[in-house]
């Protein structure tokens, strides 16, 4: 009799908190990629272009896997299916990275912090919530990872490292296996195309611009801004 009344207590005192809108943040939806809708659907529109460019979808810096999941989804909604293969620290920014970016005149401190709290199995795991378990996981910092690691043809890239020093590395060992037809995307590269300009965020994530900028220069490359922060490079030949 106590254990059904006290059972019954529990309940009502769950129904109330739950009317008044205590576990509200539990159902209630949240926006959490960090990118802009105009850029998921820029994202998907490459995927869309790439359908028949052969090679794989390569994902460096992955974080928390939302782009990912979003990417590999639209791919199969899609209709077609092709190798996807993602890198990351999972332990954010490399002491390399940070200390390069303190010399550019980037506070440090933050720096060190972001993207800390993250593991690969966590990654894993969350790609697996969704039933994607054919993504191969590269826990890497594209600056130091091998380049024969890299599928021998990709058909799309999304860089997005934030930094100068992990994008430059990015983009050179890309783009030597970038099949014809194939795309890259840098994000963070902000330009004042759109009201959703964030000009702290652009301020410190302005490597990432500095590094498109060399590279497309470098290679006589036109520049490519669109949707706000996305930079993209196509290999037309």
């Amino acid at each position: 009799m106590f254990r059904e009344i006290s059972r019954r207590v529990r309940y009502k005192s769950l129904r109330v908190m739950q009317s008044k809108g205590y576990f509200r943040s539990l159902w209630y939806p949240r926006y959490e990629f960090q990118m802009f809708p105009r850029q998921l659907c820029f994202l998907g529109s490459c995927i869309d272009q790439v359908k028949d460019v052969d090679g794989a979808i390569v994902e460096i810096g992955c974080a928390y896997g939302l782009t990912t999941t979003f990417l590999y989804e639209y791919m199969i909604e899609s209709g077609f299916k092709r190798d996807y293969v993602c890198i990351d620290t999972f332990d954010g920014f490399t002491e390399e990275d940070i200390s390069l970016e303190s010399d550019r005149g980037n506070k440090s401190s933050w720096l060190r912090k972001m993207f800390k709290g993250n593991h690969e199995r966590w990654f894993k795991e969350s790609l697996q919530r969704r039933s994607i378990t054919d993504v191969e996981v590269i826990k890497s910092d594209i600056s130091e990872l091998d380049p024969a690691k890299l599928p021998k043809k990709i058909a799309f890239c999304l860089i997005d490292v934030d930094l100068y020093r992990p994008v430059k590395s990015a983009l050179s060992k890309v783009y030597p296996r970038l099949s014809q037809g194939g795309i890259i995307v840098v994000d963070d590269c902000w330009s004042k195309s759109s009201p959703m300009f964030i000009d702290a965020i652009a301020d410190a994530y302005q490597g990432a611009l500095q590094a498109y900028r060399e590279f497309t220069a470098e290679h006589g490359f036109p520049e490519q801004l669109v949707a706000t922060k996305l930079a993209v490079i196509n290999r037309v030949s």
